[in-house]
């Protein structure tokens, strides 16, 4: 009786410890699965990867139309400089070079018609002027003695006017020249003559921009058009930029939109005005995103926490202070600087908003493991 007893004492020994065994294995498994994909990264380590972490709320997000554009000088900040007289054109200092400052008044070229058939206009105002100088001073006796009319005296004084305003371009002339000068400080835009070109009076020989303030045209596709009403402001990225910037932060506003078609094109223009703050070299080319009516309860992310692989869109999505996963998300409209995030994340999870690229990398070498983070 008592060996029967023994026997099915040790039965049951063996029957809680393989239990027992199978527990732990089965422990072990799910352990293992709760675990898997992790890129540990410490804290040390994120700091000097520069990894920061964004708690997903869902909030307001402004509809967007996506559109390419330039940056073009505002009309009023550029002045033509132009010829008063005909002649040979000839820079001072041998050239202008666009882009090169200069001041209101600097003599930038001179023009001389010395050599031509007709003789030199310059010469010709001096010899007026002088003419008219003392016909109009002997005039002023003859009205006093009354052996001219007053309106033959206006006549002669008129002439005077006329002849004094003609000669006045020449009182800051060169020698051998009529001068050129500029009507305000800025910067040349471009030069509209060369170096020994004949020039007509009022012919434009170059333009200088203050460049004080700029506008963005962005070229919206057509089928845009019925949404163009709803456009408030704008985010825009130059070409060859990896920075998007904010037209507000330039003091930008809304000038117009096209309500038709560009000529030639699909596109309706749309224009804003901005400060030039010296970074905005007109002539450049831009995306723009076109910033319309908010919308409500949208998740999005900052565009540096995605990682593109193959055409699909991941984030790294932080479960413990140093234990990142992988997550694949599907995204939608972006402005520029935040990006829409559809489906994959919900509010409460904290995600990499930057170093999302060095956890990649991370998880990808052999100096981080992925595997086995304890608690």
């Amino acid at each position: 009786m008592k060996k029967s007893i023994f026997i099915l004492g040790c039965a049951a020994m063996l029957c809680g410890c393989h239990a027992g065994h199978e527990h732990e294995r089965d422990d072990k498994h799910e352990n293992h699965e709760e675990h898997a994909g992790e890129i540990i990264v410490s804290e040390a380590q994120a700091e000097e990867m520069g990894i920061a972490v964004e708690e997903i709320r869902s909030g307001e997000m402004r509809s967007c139309i996506k559109a390419s554009g330039q940056l073009v000088a505002a009309s009023t900040d550029e002045q033509t400089i132009v010829a008063k007289t005909a002649g040979i054109l000839s820079f001072t200092g041998g050239g202008l070079t666009e882009g090169a400052a200069v001041r209101a008044g600097q003599v930038i070229a001179t023009v001389s018609a010395k050599d031509l058939q007709d003789g030199d206009p310059t010469e010709k105002a001096r010899a007026e002027y002088e003419a008219a100088k003392a016909e109009y001073e002997r005039a002023q006796k003859l009205v006093e003695e009354r052996i001219i009319s007053q309106r033959e005296f206006e006549a002669r004084r008129l002439r005077y006017e006329t002849a004094r305003a003609a000669a006045g371009v020449l009182q800051n002339a060169p020698t051998g020249g009529t001068a050129v000068t500029v009507p305000v400080s800025g910067f040349i835009k471009s030069r509209l003559a060369a170096q020994g070109d004949y020039v007509a009076v009022g012919q434009p020989v170059a333009v200088v921009t203050q460049s004080r303030r700029v506008q963005l045209r962005a070229d919206v596709p057509a089928h845009f058009a019925a949404r163009l009403h709803e456009i408030t402001g704008a985010n825009f990225r130059l070409a060859g930029s990896g920075e998007t910037l904010r037209l507000e932060d330039f003091g930008g506003r809304l000038l117009s939109y096209g309500r038709s078609v560009t000529d030639g094109t699909p596109y309706v223009p749309v224009t804003f005005e901005l400060d030039n703050r010296g970074s905005l070299t007109p002539g450049a080319f831009a995306e723009i995103w076109l910033l319309a009516a908010p919308r409500q309860n949208v998740i999005s992310l900052p565009a540096a926490a995605l990682t593109d692989e193959q055409g699909q869109k991941f984030v790294y999505v932080q479960i413990e202070h140093d234990a990142y996963v992988k997550r694949a998300v599907t995204t939608g409209e972006t402005d520029g600087t935040r990006i829409e995030i559809c489906s994959g994340l919900k509010p409460g999870e904290r995600v990499a908003v930057k170093g999302a690229i060095q956890i990649k990398l991370a998880a990808a070498g052999s100096a981080i493991p992925e595997h086995g983070h304890s608690h």
